[in-house]
């Protein structure tokens, strides 16, 4: 057995914060809409449309204050795939 040691080098040490890349798992209703293309009205229009038909999705959303609504993001998306064309 060989004792392998790596040394620190330019790809395997992050020096900037920008370097950081991660998926966040929740986020506001403004952001979600941001991301989605929408605006905000829109993203409260999708919460009550999952309150009144949540298509088998437990728990996409977190109402922690009357001014704090935390979005599940990947839930979300599979919301809106199973809500997709249903009006049809």
């Amino acid at each position: 057995m060989s004792n392998l040691k790596i040394l620190p080098n330019e790809k395997n040490v992050i020096v900037d914060s920008e370097q950081v890349v991660f998926n966040p798992i929740y986020a506001k209703p403004g952001p979600v809409g941001k991301a989605f293309g929408v605006g905000r009205t829109t993203v409260y229009n999708w919460l009550k449309s999952y309150e009144q038909d949540n298509l088998g999705i437990d728990g996409l959303y977190l109402d922690l204050t009357p001014g704090l609504t935390l979005i599940n993001i990947q839930k979300l998306e599979e919301f809106l795939k199973k809500k997709h064309k249903k009006w049809l």
